[in-house]
């Protein structure tokens, strides 16, 4: 569907066309528009591809404890003593 867009900065559309490299202006718009979709579309349609799953946290800090009860309180003052010495 075609559509007429007034650009009122012509300097500004003359920039991003050398900066997209396009041929004419209606590339640069065409261009410009498919830039600003791919980095602002919602996350939930395009999830980042490093993110872990939600079930990877759920599982992680389900968990016990590994170290044993007290252990982290002991470390901390068998530290302390370290550097008062």
């Amino acid at each position: 569907m075609p559509v007429v867009i007034e650009i009122k900065n012509s300097a500004k559309l003359k920039r991003a066309r050398a900066i997209l490299g396009a041929k004419s202006n209606v590339e640069t718009l065409e261009l410009a528009l498919d830039r600003v979709v791919e980095s602002e579309e919602p996350k939930l349609t395009k999830p980042k591809k490093n993110d872990l799953p939600e079930s990877f946290w759920d599982d992680l800090f389900s968990q016990r404890p590994i170290l044993p009860a007290g252990s982290t309180s002991q470390a901390i003052i068998d530290e302390r003593n370290e550097d008062r010495s």
